[in-house]
Protein backbone atom coordinates (compact mmCIF):
# COMPACT_ATOMS: atom_id res chain seq x y z
CA UNK A 1 0.00 0.00 0.00
CA UNK A 2 2.86 2.40 0.74
CA UNK A 3 4.31 1.93 -2.73
CA UNK A 4 0.91 2.62 -4.34
CA UNK A 5 0.47 5.83 -2.35
CA UNK A 6 3.96 6.96 -3.36
CA UNK A 7 3.24 6.18 -7.01
CA UNK A 8 -0.04 8.14 -6.90
CA UNK A 9 1.77 11.12 -5.38
CA UNK A 10 4.43 11.07 -8.10
CA UNK A 11 1.84 10.74 -10.90
CA UNK A 12 -0.16 13.59 -9.37
CA UNK A 13 2.89 15.82 -9.32
CA UNK A 14 3.74 15.02 -12.91
CA UNK A 15 0.17 15.72 -14.04
CA UNK A 16 0.09 19.20 -12.51
CA UNK A 17 2.19 21.75 -14.34
CA UNK A 18 3.05 24.35 -11.74
CA UNK A 19 5.43 26.36 -13.87
CA UNK A 20 4.92 29.64 -15.67
CA UNK A 21 3.99 33.17 -14.67
CA UNK A 22 0.66 32.19 -13.10
CA UNK A 23 1.88 29.24 -11.01
CA UNK A 24 1.27 31.04 -7.72
CA UNK A 25 -2.38 31.61 -8.69
CA UNK A 26 -3.20 27.91 -8.23
CA UNK A 27 -6.44 27.69 -6.26
CA UNK A 28 -6.07 24.06 -5.19
CA UNK A 29 -6.39 23.17 -1.54
CA UNK A 30 -3.89 20.31 -1.71
CA UNK A 31 -0.18 20.87 -1.57
CA UNK A 32 2.72 18.45 -1.85
CA UNK A 33 4.55 17.86 1.40
CA UNK A 34 7.72 15.89 0.65
CA UNK A 35 8.38 15.10 4.33
CA UNK A 36 4.89 13.71 4.98
CA UNK A 37 5.39 10.41 3.15
CA UNK A 38 9.19 10.23 3.02
CA UNK A 39 9.60 8.24 6.21
CA UNK A 40 9.05 4.47 6.20
CA UNK A 41 6.77 4.71 9.26
CA UNK A 42 4.18 6.69 7.30
CA UNK A 43 4.19 4.34 4.30
CA UNK A 44 0.66 3.13 5.00
CA UNK A 45 -0.97 6.56 5.06
CA UNK A 46 -1.39 9.39 2.59
CA UNK A 47 -0.83 12.82 4.12
CA UNK A 48 -2.82 15.78 2.85
CA UNK A 49 -2.75 19.41 3.76
CA UNK A 50 -5.80 20.38 5.80
CA UNK A 51 -8.42 22.55 4.10
CA UNK A 52 -7.64 26.27 4.10
CA UNK A 53 -8.84 28.42 6.95
CA UNK A 54 -11.26 31.28 6.42
CA UNK A 55 -8.45 33.83 6.11
CA UNK A 56 -6.46 31.79 3.57
CA UNK A 57 -7.70 33.87 0.62
CA UNK A 58 -5.46 34.48 -2.31
CA UNK A 59 -3.17 37.48 -2.12
CA UNK A 60 -2.75 39.77 -5.08
CA UNK A 61 0.64 40.02 -6.77
CA UNK A 62 2.41 43.39 -6.63
CA UNK A 63 0.55 46.13 -8.46
CA UNK A 64 2.68 47.31 -11.41
CA UNK A 65 1.59 50.97 -11.27
CA UNK A 66 -0.17 53.09 -8.64
CA UNK A 67 -3.97 53.43 -8.74
CA UNK A 68 -3.54 57.18 -9.36
CA UNK A 69 -1.91 56.38 -12.72
CA UNK A 70 -3.42 53.01 -13.71
CA UNK A 71 -1.98 52.58 -17.23
CA UNK A 72 0.96 50.33 -18.08
CA UNK A 73 2.67 51.58 -21.23
CA UNK A 74 4.61 49.49 -23.75
CA UNK A 75 7.62 51.70 -23.09
CA UNK A 76 7.79 50.64 -19.44
CA UNK A 77 10.35 48.03 -18.31
CA UNK A 78 9.55 44.40 -19.10
CA UNK A 79 9.22 43.51 -15.40
CA UNK A 80 6.44 46.10 -15.03
CA UNK A 81 4.68 44.65 -18.06
CA UNK A 82 4.98 41.12 -16.63
CA UNK A 83 3.60 42.35 -13.30
CA UNK A 84 0.64 43.80 -15.21
CA UNK A 85 -0.07 40.42 -16.82
CA UNK A 86 0.10 38.66 -13.44
CA UNK A 87 -2.02 41.32 -11.76
CA UNK A 88 -4.72 41.19 -14.44
CA UNK A 89 -4.83 37.40 -14.21
CA UNK A 90 -5.22 37.64 -10.43
CA UNK A 91 -8.02 40.21 -10.78
CA UNK A 92 -10.02 37.70 -12.84
CA UNK A 93 -9.21 34.60 -10.78
CA UNK A 94 -11.90 33.41 -8.36
CA UNK A 95 -11.00 33.46 -4.70
CA UNK A 96 -12.35 31.09 -2.03
CA UNK A 97 -15.00 33.55 -0.78
CA UNK A 98 -16.33 34.60 -4.18
CA UNK A 99 -19.90 33.83 -5.22
CA UNK A 100 -20.48 31.26 -7.93
CA UNK A 101 -20.65 32.73 -11.42
CA UNK A 102 -24.19 33.44 -12.63
CA UNK A 103 -23.97 33.43 -16.45
CA UNK A 104 -27.62 34.52 -16.90
CA UNK A 105 -27.10 37.56 -14.69
CA UNK A 106 -23.86 38.43 -16.50
CA UNK A 107 -25.68 38.13 -19.84
CA UNK A 108 -28.45 40.46 -18.67
CA UNK A 109 -25.83 43.03 -17.62
CA UNK A 110 -23.98 42.60 -20.93
CA UNK A 111 -27.23 43.08 -22.88
CA UNK A 112 -27.75 46.38 -21.05
CA UNK A 113 -24.33 47.55 -22.26
CA UNK A 114 -25.05 47.17 -26.00
CA UNK A 115 -25.32 50.96 -26.41
CA UNK A 116 -21.75 51.42 -25.15
CA UNK A 117 -19.96 48.78 -27.23
CA UNK A 118 -20.05 45.14 -28.25
CA UNK A 119 -20.48 43.23 -24.96
CA UNK A 120 -19.45 39.63 -24.39
CA UNK A 121 -19.72 37.38 -21.35
CA UNK A 122 -16.42 35.57 -20.73
CA UNK A 123 -15.41 32.73 -18.39
CA UNK A 124 -18.97 31.58 -17.67
CA UNK A 125 -19.92 34.98 -16.29
CA UNK A 126 -16.74 35.86 -14.38
CA UNK A 127 -15.89 38.70 -16.80
CA UNK A 128 -17.90 41.07 -18.97
CA UNK A 129 -16.03 42.50 -21.97
CA UNK A 130 -16.92 45.65 -23.86
CA UNK A 131 -15.26 45.84 -27.28
CA UNK A 132 -15.29 49.40 -28.59
CA UNK A 133 -14.14 51.25 -31.68
CA UNK A 134 -12.54 53.92 -29.45
CA UNK A 135 -13.03 55.50 -26.06
CA UNK A 136 -11.87 52.87 -23.59
CA UNK A 137 -10.26 54.42 -20.51
CA UNK A 138 -9.89 53.68 -16.81
CA UNK A 139 -13.26 55.22 -15.92
CA UNK A 140 -15.38 53.65 -18.67
CA UNK A 141 -16.15 50.18 -17.22
CA UNK A 142 -17.44 51.56 -13.91
CA UNK A 143 -19.37 54.41 -15.56
CA UNK A 144 -20.92 52.09 -18.15
CA UNK A 145 -22.19 49.78 -15.42
CA UNK A 146 -23.57 52.68 -13.35
CA UNK A 147 -25.24 54.55 -16.22
CA UNK A 148 -26.57 51.66 -18.32
CA UNK A 149 -27.44 48.78 -16.00
CA UNK A 150 -28.71 50.15 -12.71
CA UNK A 151 -26.37 47.68 -10.98
CA UNK A 152 -23.39 48.38 -8.77
CA UNK A 153 -19.98 46.72 -8.81
CA UNK A 154 -20.93 45.14 -5.48
CA UNK A 155 -24.06 43.60 -7.08
CA UNK A 156 -21.95 42.20 -9.91
CA UNK A 157 -19.56 40.66 -7.39
CA UNK A 158 -22.49 39.12 -5.50
CA UNK A 159 -23.40 37.35 -8.78
CA UNK A 160 -19.84 36.14 -9.41
CA UNK A 161 -18.78 38.77 -11.96
CA UNK A 162 -15.20 39.62 -10.97
CA UNK A 163 -14.09 42.01 -13.73
CA UNK A 164 -15.59 44.39 -16.27
CA UNK A 165 -13.19 45.01 -19.15
CA UNK A 166 -13.28 47.55 -21.96
CA UNK A 167 -10.99 47.36 -24.98
CA UNK A 168 -10.48 49.38 -28.14
CA UNK A 169 -7.75 49.31 -30.79
CA UNK A 170 -5.15 50.83 -28.44
CA UNK A 171 -6.11 50.17 -24.81
CA UNK A 172 -7.71 47.66 -22.48
CA UNK A 173 -8.86 48.44 -18.94
CA UNK A 174 -9.96 45.97 -16.28
CA UNK A 175 -12.23 47.18 -13.47
CA UNK A 176 -12.33 44.95 -10.41
CA UNK A 177 -15.70 44.42 -8.77
CA UNK A 178 -14.00 43.50 -5.48
CA UNK A 179 -12.43 46.97 -5.12
CA UNK A 180 -13.93 49.94 -7.01
CA UNK A 181 -10.57 51.76 -6.91
CA UNK A 182 -8.77 48.81 -8.52
CA UNK A 183 -8.50 49.52 -12.27
CA UNK A 184 -5.57 48.52 -14.44
CA UNK A 185 -5.08 49.47 -18.10
CA UNK A 186 -2.54 48.32 -20.66
CA UNK A 187 -1.73 49.49 -24.16
CA UNK A 188 -2.11 46.78 -26.77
Amino acid sequence: MGRAAWLLAVVGLLACDRSGPLAELDASTWTFNPTASASPSSAGSVAATPPPTADAGRTMPPRPVPTSSPTVLVTMPIDVQLQAIQYMAAMQAPQPGDAYADPQYAKSIADSLRGVGRPEVVSSGRRIDLQMEKGCDATLPRQAIAHNTGASLQALLAHGVLVVRCADHALQCLQSTRDPSDVLCTHK
